[in-house]
């Protein structure tokens, strides 16, 4: 087990990041859900500047465009990493130089390992090289992977961010730091290590934003101003061809919830079909809150939930698309194995054995995939005014959820939000639907089974 005290000394050993960056979540966008390895380009990141500007996504707060994985190509004799010449012919200055005039901040993706996840270079042993390098480019915005990584336990995982860290600090320049570790247990000493940490596997499915939002049940106290932030992962997308596809329903609920979890809100996918959702100023404001407090959960039927230790392709965290490739692999190779035992070598007994270690590694992957409870859950959020946000989520796919809940309770869980615990009747607005509910004094309504929600803002009177 990893020593609490030992990783806390190691993560404080030096200065921290500048807090500056860590007040507020991060808004902007990421390129992985949309474009995966073969479509960073430099083009491709103009035009998503110039999309997003267009859009007004600029205006309402979202500021980073950042681009993921498969943007280098090798290193040179420096150790340097080397922008990959058919995609960035001219290199990744000008790029980053393109966004800054549109009034953008421009992040960039590295690796603490030997090779990143899509195994190009990582910069394992390079931090301050690769650190000096982003600077001198501009970049304002790291993400920093975990794949192919020497380090293995949770201590050389933390050494490893906090080289990185040290790098970025050596440097002057002002870099939002974000951790991609993909675990929970990075959340108690997050706050030494960056501005923000992933804290579960990447969302490629409506189970797995289910266990992140189970995942971050637990967290709150971790995060905050000055602090830095949980990160649940990025925001899926209702487009047919999106890498991370929900339905329209479920991209609301994630944005809302996330909203509430005080979580970064970073774009997955500039969908014509979501961008509604997206720039919700209402539900934006309740993420960007000056309290920057991460709500929490005031009320649930969910059974309890223990967050996994995920590491690099194990069976639960590993993307979709690569599961059903690995389970369609074992299958072929079962069957293949059992039928050349059956029709051609009989009594090779080694056949049959490798036969059935791949059927079982196909159930493994089967059975280990995240799956969703039929439960529902209320997040609270205390705002600066003295409001709450309130988030009603029915995660049942096949059940609506008839609830009834006691605003006043809110105080039990908050109880320093008001000066008069006397309140009984709040003004209620419905943030998504942006109108008006009245004066109540509870909270009666239907939602929709499989990942709808409803958002209200309730105001004390």
């Amino acid at each position: 087990m990893l020593s609490g005290w030992n990783v806390l000394a190691l993560c404080w050993l030096v200065k921290g990041l500048d807090d500056s960056l860590s007040q507020l979540p991060a808004l902007g966008y990421n390129t992985w859900n949309d474009l995966r390895c073969d479509g960073v380009t430099a083009e491709a990141i103009r035009n998503l500047t110039d999309k997003m500007v267009d859009e007004g996504l600029v205006s309402l707060g979202y500021q980073y465009l950042n681009i993921d994985d498969c943007w280098a190509s090798g290193l040179n004799h420096e150790g340097k990493l080397i922008p990959d010449p058919k995609h960035f012919p001219e290199g990744m200055k000008p790029v980053v130089e393109y966004v800054h005039s549109k009034g953008l901040k421009f992040g960039i993706y590295a690796c603490r390992g030997l090779k990143t996840c899509a195994f190009r270079p990582g910069s394992h042993g390079l931090e301050n090289i690769h650190a000096a390098q982003f600077t001198d480019w501009g970049v304002d915005y790291l993400k920093y992977d975990g794949c192919y990584a020497t380090n293995l336990d949770r201590a050389g995982a933390i050494t490893a961010y906090s080289t990185m860290r040290d790098a970025l600090n050596s440097t002057g320049r002002k870099i939002l730091y974000s951790l991609c570790g993909w675990n929970h247990w990075y959340a108690p000493y997050g706050g030494g290590l960056a501005h923000s940490w992933r804290i579960a596997p990447d969302i490629d499915e409506w189970a797995n934003a289910y266990v992140a939002v189970r995942t971050n049940e637990a967290l709150a106290k971790f995060a905050g101003p000055g602090l830095g932030f949980n990160d649940p992962d990025m925001l899926g997308s209702s487009s047919p061809s999106a890498h991370s596809r929900l339905t329209v329903a479920q991209v609301q609920t994630q944005f809302s919830l996330w909203a509430v979890m005080a979580a970064p809100l970073l774009l997955g996918r500039l969908h014509s079909e979501d961008l509604h959702i997206f720039k919700n100023s209402e539900i934006i404001a309740i993420d960007q809150d000056p309290l920057g407090i991460q709500g929490e959960v005031v009320w649930s039927n969910c059974p309890p939930f223990k967050p996994h230790d995920n590491w690099w392709m194990s069976p639960w965290s590993m993307p979709r698309e690569v599961a059903k490739g690995w389970f369609g692999i074992f299958i072929t190779l079962t069957a293949g194995s059992f039928l050349a035992y059956a029709k051609l070598f009989r009594g090779k007994k080694g056949l049959a054995v490798f036969g059935t270690l791949t059927a079982t590694l196909a159930l493994v992957i089967f059975l280990s995939r995240p799956s969703i409870d039929a439960c529902q859950q209320i997040w609270a959020k205390p705002l600066h005014d003295g409001d709450f946000a309130i988030c009603l989520v029915n995660f049942s796919p096949l059940s609506q959820w008839n609830f009834d809940f006691e605003l006043a309770s809110l105080y039990s869980k908050y109880p320093l939000q008001s000066s008069s615990k006397s309140i009984k009747k709040f003004a209620v607005r419905d943030v998504v639907g942006h109108r008006d509910v009245g004066k109540l004094e509870r909270l009666q309504m239907d939602v929709l089974e499989d990942g709808h929600s409803l958002l209200f803002r309730v105001k004390p009177e």
